[in-house]
């Protein structure tokens, strides 16, 4: 008696091939020499390429297998980010990216074509940083209390600068603002630097920028930064307040997370994130250098963090009056 047995084809043994390389953990990937990418929506030389870069190197480390970082510029980040959501959940791929993109620019682009919740997997928070509000020879203030009394004084026009419209400084400066009832002109730069440029000549009262594109200007003094906008103090500079301990009810923690597609299996989110939580701590010394703190979280933390900032800002922004953006 003849018996047929049916052949699997070679395109379903390829797949199946294919489909048990993805679900390999972290370290069982190590052994195939594919490296891991690192995507980063800035250009390379940056403070967050820096970063991204000192965690490569740690991960590499932990995970025993090649770490590479991939520079995806443009759109403030958003082709980036929608390029690690169309990549595979393989443990492959993951992104280094700022708040900003996963929490306000839900509520300030019409057709951003990337969902910050479904479309990715939380690795964990990897650091925070501040924003500071400096001021210069426009005012000579030392303290808030003496900006907010320079900008009362209906002789003068108080104005910030910000690195651009829609950005995080842009709505803290709408923050505070509303929060001290100050007729604050926005004035929106093509980036931080020149906002500082300008702040230090005395063309703009205030420049609201990251605190590192203003530390070396503080202590050279060519400006003065008046608060920080965490929910501590900076220790990266000593005797600046918090907005909050200035008087002012506002609290926006900058921080960078690491995710991955949505559909990363739950074994290799959990071995990354332990991989994660233990390359933070070794880069501190480098960090504080972009004055940057180490924050390392659980993915579950960043869930609910970024579940919580996203509800803070789509409040803030619709109390400033912002229109949204294509």
């Amino acid at each position: 008696m003849n018996h047929r047995f049916a052949t699997p084809s070679r395109r379903r043994l390829l797949g199946l091939g294919a489909a048990s390389l993805a679900a390999l953990t972290p370290l069982a990937r190590a052994q195939t020499g594919q490296p891991l990418k690192i995507m980063v929506g800035f250009a390379a030389g940056g403070s967050a390429d820096q970063t991204a870069r000192l965690l490569a190197d740690q991960l590499r480390v932990q995970l025993k297998r090649p770490v590479i970082v991939d520079n995806r510029a443009g759109a403030g980040g958003r082709i980036m980010v929608e390029g690690v959501k169309a990549a595979k959940p393989d443990g492959d791929t993951l992104m280094f990216v700022p708040h900003g993109a996963m929490t306000l620019f839900p509520h300030i682009y019409r057709s951003l074509r990337y969902d910050p919740v479904a479309d990715f997997t939380p690795i964990g928070r990897v650091c925070n940083f501040d924003f500071a509000l400096s001021t210069g020879p426009a005012t000579n203030a030392r303290t808030m209390a003496e900006y907010l009394a320079w900008a009362r004084d209906p002789a003068h026009k108080p104005a910030f600068g910000s690195p651009g419209p829609g950005t995080v400084p842009h709505f803290i400066g709408q923050g505070v603002a509303e929060r001290a009832k100050l007729p604050l002109v926005h004035v929106p730069y093509r980036g931080a630097a020149p906002s500082v440029v300008d702040v230090i000549g005395g063309a703009i009262s205030m420049a609201i920028t990251p605190l590192a594109d203003v530390v070396e200007h503080h202590k050279a003094g060519k400006l003065h930064v008046l608060a920080t906008s965490g929910s501590k103090p900076t220790t990266v500079l000593t005797g600046i307040p918090t907005l909050k301990d200035a008087g002012i009810d506002l609290v926006v923690d900058g921080w960078y997370g690491l995710y991955a597609p949505a559909g990363l299996p739950a074994a290799t989110q959990q071995q990354l994130a332990a991989a994660l939580q233990a390359a933070v701590p070794a880069m501190a010394p480098a960090m504080a250098r972009n004055a940057l703190t180490p924050a390392a979280s659980t993915p579950q933390e960043l869930a609910q963090l970024q579940k919580t900032e996203s509800a803070f800002w789509a409040q803030l922004v619709k109390s400033s009056g912002f229109k949204p953006e294509d």
